[in-house]
């Protein structure tokens, strides 16, 4: 996979890595501040200690030589001269002279090195006596209060230390080291010494500040005593090519380490005090080496970092190829699933949510194997009730919205088979009926032509009419039972006919029914398509990870619309027959008013042949009114002929309807008893054959 295309790898460094490279950047800023202040605060500590280490060390060399003239100016051999030695006396005349001079010359000796010679001054005569037997003259030029040492000395009242000079006869970098010495509480003159500075610049030298550092030594007056340029040695700092700044950072002692330039170097100092001298110590190291421990810091901070990011990186890369290998998997499962193979199977085994994932996903396409068997199952029934077949064998275990549907499916097939049941048996019905009335009709047609020649051959014969009017009689009684038997039968009919309409009038309620269940079973689809597509709609906002459920959404809607497409299907089919059967009720009804017509002809025809035994008891009584009843039974026999022959005519078109309704019934494959319709079919054609048997006798004994 590349790096550059889009993927969950690079999501993941790119959300991972920025914050991170950021936050790092951050805290680099963060920790390389506080380490810089830190290592700033650690460098200024140690300039400031090795500042006060190197003022220390030269007060402590100054000290011994401060203290060896302060145990001078002590000495009685001095404290008794000068106190001798009035303004007019000569030094030289002093009877203590000698012993001055020697005590002189052995303080000299304790540190040839460094003491050059050792003095006194009168203060009365203003006279100087050296350990090297100089003596300045009474009243000379040589006045003591006019000496710088003197004037330090008094500002201090105590020890002073001059400022460096050049010696002379020496050329040497001298300073002049002075106490006062009291006599009785009273200043009588003056002891020191004067040291020369080649060992104390010797120990300025070799006294170093870090690698590349330097310490410059400065005087009361701000003289350069010591500096590694020596062309600055005794220049007054004022003199020198610096600036203000370190001027300012020469001259003052420091609270803190000070930055500074000198001739264009950026340097780092601290000036600290050389005990009571008022010399100072100005520090100096130069900015690279004040700032390396910082730099290095700082580069093992970007290393050390750099390294980490670099580490992190390689974790983060890690551990997104390790997430993203499953989900390809889980991609390339859900593209097969898209194409309709569900013979998948994950075996992702981690220990994070991706494990879980792939289990739901794998009893995801269980139970998507379930349903797509559940929509098979229905589909095929469906179609068996699109076909007319209601036998429904469930094969499956229907779970979840599927069992609704399955209830739904077996209660509307249930009501159907039973609907459909009842209707055929009506209809079996209405057709054995028919073909009794049919029968009955052919018969009583078949009478009155017998009967119609009867009397044509009675109108013939009129001279046998007295003997035969007595079986006329008996006939007509005869047929008056057979018309009211023909009455009952069609009373019996028209009952039939009134069960059957009543059948109709149920089978369209049960159809209305059916209509309804199929509506339901319709908005279960439409729900089912919005809940699709809702899904489908959730499933988008889940992005690539939902891909896989929007096409089983998108399958589970395109089924939904096969659920529905059916149901439309089965209502029409629904619509069709509850126009049959409004078609059916309307013939029925016809067929009603056609059985009612046929009851009121043969209460007529009862009538009549009463009428004709009325008439043949008359015709006893009255010969002469033979011709006029022969008319009459004529008349009623030509209107039994025409009504029989409609009552045949309707019977007929009542047996084509109940074969119709037949027809459309055979379309349905019911669940019914057959063993009870066999028993209950038997029983009608039993009672059939036994009226046909009694209707025959009649003809018969007619016909006799």
């Amino acid at each position: 996979m590349k790096f550059f295309t889009k993927s969950i790898v690079r999501k993941m460094i790119l959300t991972t890595i920025v914050p991170s490279v950021i936050m790092f950047l951050v805290l680099i800023f963060i920790v390389v501040g506080h380490v810089k202040e830190s290592i700033s605060e650690q460098s200024n500590e140690v300039i400031k200690r090795s500042s006060i280490s190197a003022s220390w060390q030269i007060s402590q060399y100054l000290t011994d030589y401060m203290s060896m003239v302060e145990t001078g100016a002590v000495n009685n051999t001095f404290k008794n001269f000068m106190e001798n030695v009035g303004p007019e006396t000569n030094a030289k005349d002093s009877p203590d002279f000698e012993a001055v001079m020697n005590e002189l010359k052995q303080l000299e000796y304790l540190d040839t090195t460094n003491i050059q010679a050792a003095w006194i001054g009168d203060l009365d005569s203003s006279q100087l006596i050296m350990s090297d037997g100089y003596v300045s003259d009474l009243g000379g030029d040589w006045e003591i209060t006019e000496r710088a040492w003197y004037i330090s000395m008094m500002e201090r009242l105590g020890v002073a230390v001059s400022e460096p000079y050049i010696d002379q006869s020496t050329q040497k970098l001298v300073v002049t080291i002075a106490c006062p010495v009291y006599n009785n509480g009273k200043m009588v003159g003056a002891y020191g010494v004067d040291m020369s500075l080649d060992q104390l610049t010797t120990m300025f030298s070799g006294l170093k500040l870090g690698e590349t550092g330097y310490y410059c030594f400065v005087t009361r007056n701000n003289t350069v005593l010591y500096h590694p340029k020596t062309e600055y040695v005794m220049q007054s700092v004022s003199d020198l090519p610096i600036g203000d700044e370190a001027e300012n950072m020469l001259m003052n002692v420091s609270a803190d380490v000070v930055e500074y330039d000198v001739d264009g170097q950026k340097l780092y100092g601290f000036t600290s005090s050389i005990g009571s001298t008022g010399w100072k110590v100005v520090s100096a190291m130069p900015s690279q080496e004040f700032e390396k421990p910082f730099k290095q810091t700082q580069n093992i901070l970007f290393i050390f970092i750099s390294a980490i990011m670099l580490v992190i990186c390689a974790i983060i890369y890690i551990a997104a190829r390790n997430i993203v290998k499953p989900l390809r998997q889980l991609a390339n499962v859900s593209d097969k699933i898209a194409e309709g193979d569900l013979d998948v199977e994950l075996n992702i085994k981690t220990r994070d949510e991706t494990s879980l994932v792939a289990n739901s996903f794998n009893k995801t396409v269980v139970r998507l194997k379930g349903y797509i068997a559940y929509i098979e199952e229905i589909s095929e029934l469906l179609k068996r009730i699109g076909t007319g077949n209601l036998q429904l064998d469930f094969k499956q275990n229907y779970d979840g919205e599927f069992a609704i549907i399955k209830e739904a499916l077996v209660s509307t097939t249930e009501m159907l088979n039973d609907t459909l049941s009842q209707i055929s048996v009506a209809s079996q019905q209405v057709a054995s009926g028919s073909d009794q009335v049919s029968s009955g009709a052919q018969a009583l047609s078949q009478g009155a032509t017998e009967q119609a020649s009867s009397i044509e051959e009675l109108s013939a014969t009129m001279n046998d009419i007295s003997s035969q009017i007595k079986q006329t009689a008996e006939n007509a009684t005869k047929a008056k039972a057979i018309a009211q038997h023909a009455t009952t039968a069609t009373n019996h009919g028209q009952e039939q006919m009134q069960l059957m309409v009543e059948a109709m009038e149920e089978i369209s309620r049960t159809s209305n029914e059916i209509g309804k269940i199929i509506k339901n079973i319709d908005d279960i689809a439409f729900q089912t398509n919005i809940l699709a597509l809702n899904a489908a709609v959730e499933a988008a906002r889940a992005g690539s990870a939902g891909r896989g459920f929007a096409v089983v959404a998108d399958e589970v809607r395109n089924l939904a619309s096969k659920s529905a497409e059916s149901a439309k299907n089965t209502s029409a089919l629904i619509e069709s027959a509850l126009h049959a059967i409004e078609k059916g009720t309307l013939i029925v009804n016809r067929t009603a008013n056609s059985l009612e017509e046929i009851v009121h002809g043969s209460e007529e025809s009862a009538e009549i042949i009463q009428y004709i035994a009325n008439a043949s008891n008359e015709q006893a009584q009255a010969i002469t009114q033979v011709n006029l009843g022969v008319e009459q039974i004529s008349a009623v026999v030509q209107t039994n002929s025409a009504t029989a022959e409609e009552e045949a005519a309707a019977s007929e078109e009542l047996s084509a309807q109940a074969q119709l309704l037949q027809e459309l019934l055979s379309r349905f494959t019911l669940k019914s008893d057959v063993g009870a319709r066999e028993t209950f079919f038997n029983s009608m054609e039993k009672e059939s054959y036994e009226d046909m048997d009694q209707f025959d006798e009649g003809e018969d004994d007619f016909k006799y």
